[in-house]
Parts: structure tokens; sequence; C-alpha cells
């Protein structure tokens, strides 16, 4: 009788360590699957983002000045993309972006000399 116990629960093991194994397999892979789906989302969302600080960056540069609310709105288009692990060029273009003046120049202006009033 101890042998065909033993031959019971031996199977029973066999089976069990194939059960686990399995779904450990089967669980890997759909992780795996879902940080190469997660990666895919983030490094298109780091490109809409890097596309949205460019042409930001171009309006304000073709305009000559990145007002008050340019200059948030590259902030909050800046930020995540940094956090997505942006940079290089589009921390270039954020750099430039805040050192256009805050606003138009005015050409026909000249400085009021208090002495000539």
């Amino acid at each position: 009788m101890q042998e065909w116990l033993r031959a019971v629960v031996t199977a029973f093991a066999g089976a069990f360590v194939a059960g686990l194994t399995a779904a450990v397999k089967y669980l890997y892979t759909r992780m795996k699957r879902q940080n190469a789906r997660q990666d895919a989302i983030e490094e298109g969302l780091r490109g809409l983002l890097y596309d949205r600080i460019q042409e930001r960056y171009l309006q304000c540069e073709a305009k000559g000045y990145a007002d008050v609310c340019d200059r948030e709105n590259m902030q909050l288009l800046y930020e995540p993309y940094h956090a997505l692990g942006g940079n290089g060029t589009g921390t270039d273009l954020y750099n430039k972006l805040r050192e256009l003046p805050t606003a138009p120049r005015q050409e026909n202006s000249q400085p009021v000399n208090p002495a000539e009033r």
C-alpha cells in the first residue's frame, strides 16, 4: 500500500510542479508583453510631447517673444517630457524659449529723457 500511495503523491507533486511552472511562464510572458506595451506608450507620449515643445518654441521664436502663458504651457509640456526620459533637443528648446523676451520689442519707442520734457 505504501508504494501505491507514494506513486499517487509523486503524480500529484509532478502535476503541481508542472502547473506551477506553466502559471509562472504565463505570468512572465504576460508581464513582458505589458512592459513592452507600456514602453511603447511612453515612447509615443514622449514623442508627442517633444512635437508640442518644438511647435511651441517655433511659434514663439517666429513672433520674437514668449509671454507668461507661453512659458507656463512650455513648462507643463516639458516636465512630463523630462520625467519620461526626454532630454537633449527638447531640453535645449525649453531653455531657448525661456531666454526669449517676455514681450514684443517696441521698435519705434525711444527712451524717454526727463531733461527733454
